[in-house]
């Protein structure tokens, strides 16, 4: 498979984005090879500058579920982005658009909509946070949510031990509020709330593409929110 144009375009890209990509995902390290870089999609079929094709089973992290380029999609787009876009003030748009999110989502009383999953973490972190008065986080190992420093931990010397900076770059004062547990291990979560239940904030985990923060907001009453 030729690679030719995509090895150019990583060595320009080196010069000026940090690894020549603008996130770690894209490096290819886990697998090998050059990133490719893509120059188009239509359908379930994408191209990179190679001229190669490729089924699309990323989806560009879920918002091509309909594939790229659809009649439809570019339709509401091109009406959208002839009406200005972007006005830095609120829209009928995006109230709708919160409308469909809560009546869909049975759990989602109401939304804030942010510009990355990083955001829509820290703010839920820090929603759960406010409302509890309580400061630590439960997370399990091998869940991603995120660049934030307090997430970005590894797990201690023992199951309810706090957690470690897992990057350079994260002081042990941000990740020092963490509990990492082992994935879809009831035990684990049990023994630390028992041992730290009074503490805790929250806990966030990671069932499928979406994030969740579940904390209480009264005894048997939980509830929490998607980020």
């Amino acid at each position: 498979m030729n690679s030719g144009a995509s090895e150019a375009l990583l060595a320009r890209a080196s010069a000026v984005i940090p690894g020549g990509v603008n996130s770690p995902v894209r490096a290819f390290r886990a697998v090998g090879g050059t990133p490719r870089f893509m120059a188009s999609g239509k359908g379930a079929w994408l191209t990179d500058v190679d001229g190669n094709r490729y089924v699309d089973l990323i989806c560009s992290w879920g918002p091509m579920i309909l594939g790229h380029a659809h009649p439809e999609v570019l339709r509401a787009v091109n009406e959208a982005a002839a009406q200005g876009f972007s006005f830095g003030t609120p829209s009928e748009n995006e109230v709708a658009l919160a409308e469909e999110i809560v009546a869909r989502i049975e759990p989602v009383d109401q939304v804030r909509l942010v510009n990355s999953g990083t955001e829509a973490t820290m703010s839920a972190i820090r929603l759960a946070r406010g409302y509890t008065q309580r400061d630590v986080i439960v997370k399990f190992a091998g869940c991603y949510h995120g660049h934030v420093d307090a997430l970005l931990a590894s797990a201690g010397s023992g199951v309810a031990t706090f957690a470690l900076p897992d990057s350079a770059g994260v002081p042990r004062s941000s990740a020092g509020e963490t509990i990492v547990l082992p994935y879809n291990d009831l035990a684990a979560v049990e023994a630390v709330f028992a041992e730290r239940g009074q503490q805790i904030a929250a806990v966030i985990t990671r069932p499928h593409r979406a994030t969740w923060v579940s904390f209480r907001r009264s005894p048997g009453s939980p509830r929490g929110c998607v980020a």
